[in-house]
This record gives C-alpha cells, sequence and structure tokens, in this order.
C-alpha cells in the first residue's frame, strides 16, 4: 500500500515521463493510465517477493540491469524506501532521463551508472555485492541470466519478468543458470488491470555459488551463442 506521498511521486514520475518523452523517446507507453500499469503496476509486481525474501536484510542492494526509463528501478525506489538502487542503463538519454527523474523526486536511495553490464560486472564494487537484481530488460531468460547472475552474493536472488513464453524460456536457459551458479526457485504468476487472467509471472533463481569469473563473456558472445 502506497503512502500519499508516495502516490505523489509516481504522479510526478508519469507526468515528466510524458514530458520527456515528447523530445527524447524513451519509452512507446504514453497514455497515463497504460503508464501506471504497464509501467508502475507492472514494476511493483515484485515487491512482496522481495519483502518476503529480505525480511532480514535492513537495506537490501539492488541492482537493476538494462534499466531502461527506470523500471522497475525506479518503481522500488519510490515503493521501498530502506532499499539501495543501483540502476544501469548503458543508453545516455535514458539514463540522463533517471537523473533527471531521481533529483525532482529527490530519490536519495538511487546510484545511476551509464555502461553496459558486462563491462562493470568483473569490478570488485558490483561482482557478487548485491542481494537482489533485478530485469525487465526484453531478451532472453539465458542471456539476462548471464547478464545479471553474476552481480548477485550468494544466498540472493535474480528476480526475471517475464511472459507467455516464460516456461520455454526457462526450459532453454536452465543449464545456463546451473553453470552462472544458480537455481530456479519459485515462478510468481500476476494480471495487469486489463488483462482478464494472469499471463505475466516472476521467475526467482536463487545464487548458490559464485560465477565461474568468465561469466559474463562480452555482449556479442552472449547473443550469438547463449550458455
Amino acid at each position: 500500500m502506497l503512502t500519499q506521498p508516495q502516490q505523489n511521486k509516481f504522479n510526478q514520475l508519469s507526468d515528466l515521463l510524458r514530458k520527456e518523452n515528447q523530445t527524447h523517446n524513451l519509452t512507446r507507453i504514453t497514455d497515463p493510465k497504460e503508464i501506471e500499469q504497464r509501467h508502475f503496476t507492472d514494476s511493483l509486481a515484485a515487491v512482496d517477493i522481495i519483502n518476503k525474501l529480505a525480511a532480514e536484510i535492513k537495506n537490501p542492494r539492488i541492482i537493476d540491469i538494462g534499466s531502461g526509463a527506470g523500471f522497475p528501478g525506479l518503481a522500488l525506489a519510490i515503493a521501498m524506501p530502506n532499499i539501495q538502487l543501483t540502476s544501469v542503463e548503458a543508453t545516455g538519454k535514458k539514463i540522463n532521463f533517471q537523473k533527471q527523474a531521481a533529483a525532482e523526486l529527490e530519490l536519495t536511495n538511487v546510484t545511476l551508472i551509464n555502461k553496459r553490464a558486462e563491462d562493470i560486472a568483473n569490478d570488485p564494487a558490483h561482482r557478487e555485492q548485491y542481494d537482489f537484481a533485478v530485469s525487465r530488460a526484453v531478451a532472453g531468460l539465458a542471456i539476462l541470466s548471464e547478464l545479471c547472475i553474476p552481480f548477485v552474493q550468494p544466498g540472493g536472488y535474480f528476480l526475471a519478468w517475464k511472459g507467455r513464453k516464460a516456461d520455454e524460456e526457462i526450459k532453454n536457459a536452465t543449464q545456463a543458470i546451473k553453470l552462472l551458479g544458480g537455481q530456479i526457485t519459485d515462478q510468481t504468476p500476476y494480471a495487469l488491470e486489463e488483462e482478464t487472467e494472469s499471463s505475466l509471472q516472476i521467475i526467482t533463481i536463487r545464487k548458490i555459488t559464485p560465477t565461474p569469473k568468465k561469466y559474463p563473456r562480452p555482449y556479442k558472445a552472449i547473443k550469438q551463442k547463449p550458455l
């Protein structure tokens, strides 16, 4: 349940996103109701999962990989002021929007990085330093796992937002997840307001063992030959 100040921040973020999108093409979702559902509500589907898994962690460290215009990261930072969020996005105009939004919304729990995930994954400041990695990026689960799991400390979790092809992606990614030190522990279905049935889910992957140092590979290799 959002407080009124939190709801006000979401309204402010929606206004800012629509305004900046007119010149910077940040998202194809521009209707206020769609922004609320497909960016905000969709992002917040992970809140209960994170709260349950991080019940004993005072200030969970979360990294959002391929965060685009800031989702799910900025939405989680508004709804969960106790988290420490790091948002990683390679596209300059999108990270610049996030910087503007974080400043205007006074989000002091957000760190923004304008780099590719694979370029910082071996940095000791980031590798296996997070309680959670999250991603709504449009990529196959095997690819996302190689980009995200290296950031998670053993015992932590990677949460991936997926749609109708989730089961097929899981089948194709099972070996990759194991190689990277992970194990799928849950699939949580949810539905947005306009949907008549649940076709969406968040896949929870627990980090069991450290990720071998050779991962992640350069993105070209990841994309051409997923694990």
